[in-house]
């Protein structure tokens, strides 16, 4: 059965509306079923983490460090040593039996794993049902110009993502709550 993505869009709407501003370290929030949930300093956002088979690391989460709220997906795999920085990629992505994604990603190399990256408007159907099949489907493969770069089990992304979700939302009521919103400066520009 299909999850509705009403929902999933309004909490968006309102993650987008929060301020969010960076913390000094990654803050683990929570295991669940083989996915790390953590805050992310880099991307100011939370998002859920995975290793695969062959070590092929997998994150999906949130990144606020820009005008608009974004998903942001990566995947990286050191088998892949001929990604470049900066080049795109047309990947494509398939959940279970949906139709596959096709996406440009983003080359780059995190501490010498090269992968890929690409990062949704949250705000969009396209993110919603991106999300929606992540949860829904017990599997996806990722294919690069017809060769299989891998197929992973998601066993355990539907609790992952609602994790990632409440994450962020406790991230970002934590930041809307506090009177001073230059409370993180080390100076006040407004004092005497």
């Amino acid at each position: 059965m299909g999850r509705t993505t009403r929902p999933a869009l309004a909490l968006i709407a309102t993650l987008i509306a929060a301020p969010i501003t960076a913390a000094a370290d990654t803050v683990l929030w929570k295991n669940v079923g083989g996915w790390d949930i953590s805050f992310y300093p880099g991307s100011e956002g939370c998002q859920a983490f995975a290793v695969f088979e062959q070590d092929t690391a997998f994150f999906i989460g949130f990144d606020s460090t820009g005008d608009t709220l974004t998903l942001e997906v990566t995947i990286l795999d050191q088998r892949w040593g001929s990604i470049e920085q900066g080049k795109e990629y047309d990947i494509s992505v398939k959940f279970g039996n949906e139709s596959p994604w096709n996406v440009s990603m983003d080359g780059l190399n995190i501490d010498g794993y090269p992968g890929l990256n690409i990062e949704i408007d949250a705000s969009t159907d396209q993110a919603s049902l991106f999300v929606d099949e992540f949860q829904r489907e017990t599997r996806m493969a990722w294919s690069y110009s017809g060769a299989l770069l891998g197929q992973y089990t998601l066993r355990g992304s539907r609790r992952a993502f609602e994790e990632v979700i409440a994450c962020q939302r406790s991230y970002a009521d934590a930041q809307a709550s506090q009177s001073d919103p230059f409370a993180t400066s080390k100076t006040d520009p407004f004092s005497d």
